[in-house]
């Protein structure tokens, strides 16, 4: 007889990475989850596969089985159960029911998007910390050079993310920015809706909040923001405002993946790390019961919550590759990393191994 588990926020919170997410997020996986049930003998997911649900045990046992056939039972509810069956892509098992199991699944893609838009915000909700957002490019924003900063675009070519475009893109870069004007009072960006465009503040002044109330910060012409909702594919984490009459420059998400995001994140793979030629330290951005589960050798750890309030622990002499198991949460970390002018790269994982 199988066990009837009602799957709510409480059983949901004692899985990885659920247990780390809060609120409106637990509510968004809960949307995205179906339960499903397998017989004995059943096979779940096949090894060398690069899954396109995450598995979770419910109730019941299953046999985990690798490239040599040896097999580890899990079943539900026992210690260390609580991360999901195939965690890695590409899978090392096969997955056969050994019983009559329940599962729940949820979908790589919309898990990478709750955790990227969860970590990406997560800093906002730390209110008992001075930070300066400007500074540090916190809630989607970044400041361009001071000096002459209402000249946009020589502000924007003298930041060190924009730095890294090559000479050949800068002019297709500001052709493909269109100029919108802005009243006193608009909402340009609003917390929680998708990402669509990357802003400039070209003039005019606008304010920063957020729901939790524990940003609100005045923005000056010279400012940036709207990247981290298209890199992640994430909802905005806050809400920006004008105060006053003024204009923007802004790009689309399909020039911003063109022209901002495809120059600036470089790619590695793992391979080619014996031959690297910079100093580097792998940085893994996930959550710490993420990494505690799976990490790459070597790694250190600052989940991307805190890679914002934390980067001034990291020397500009060091190269940082971010790997990629991480997902859109590693897209951000390594472009944020690079717009504060570090040299930055992502850990590109195995290719999928085929397995007839």
């Amino acid at each position: 007889m199988l066990e009837e588990i009602t799957l709510d926020i409480d059983v949901l919170k004692w899985f990885v990475p659920f247990s780390e997410l809060e609120g409106k997020y637990l509510e968004d996986a809960l949307a995205h989850i179906e339960k499903q049930t397998f017989n004995k003998g059943d096979m779940l997911f096949k090894r060398g596969r690069t899954p396109e649900y995450r598995y979770y045990l419910l109730s019941g046992k299953v046999d985990l089985i690798d490239a040599s056939f040896n097999s580890t039972s899990v079943e539900a509810g026992k210690e260390n159960t609580n991360a999901a069956l195939n965690a890695e892509a590409p899978t090392k098992y096969s997955c056969i029911a050994k019983s009559l199991v329940s599962v729940f699944k949820i979908s790589n893609d919309a898990l990478d998007r709750i955790t990227a838009w969860r970590d990406s915000a997560a800093f906002a909700n730390t209110a008992d910390e001075e930070i300066d957002f400007s500074a540090t490019g916190e809630i989607e924003v970044g400041t361009l050079a001071e000096e002459d900063a209402t000249d946009w675009m020589s502000a924007l070519l003298q930041s060190p993310l924009f730095s890294r475009i090559p000479l050949t893109q800068v002019q297709e870069l500001f052709v493909r920015f269109e100029s919108v004007p802005a009243e006193k009072g608009e909402v340009i960006i609003k917390e929680g809706e998708k990402g669509d465009f990357f802003y400039v503040l070209a003039s005019g002044r606008a304010r920063l909040t957020n729901h939790s109330q524990s940003v609100d910060k005045e923005l000056e012409p010279g400012t940036y923001f709207g990247e981290e909702a298209l890199l992640g594919d994430t909802p905005r984490n806050a809400t920006i405002s004008m105060v006053e009459p003024g204009e923007l420059k802004r790009l689309d998400a399909e020039n911003f993946t063109a022209l901002l995001k495809a120059p600036v994140l470089t790619y590695v793979k793992e391979e080619e790390l014996e031959k690297f030629e910079q100093k580097f330290k792998l940085l893994d951005v996930k959550m710490p019961m993420e990494y505690r589960l799976n990490h790459f050798p070597g790694s250190i750890n600052i989940p991307l919550a805190r890679l914002r309030t934390r980067i001034n622990e990291l020397a500009k002499s060091t190269a940082y590759i971010v790997p990629d198991d991480a997902g859109s949460r590693a897209d951000i970390a390594a472009h944020l990393l690079c717009q504060m002018g570090y040299d930055a790269y992502i850990l590109k994982g195995k290719k999928e191994e085929v397995v007839d």
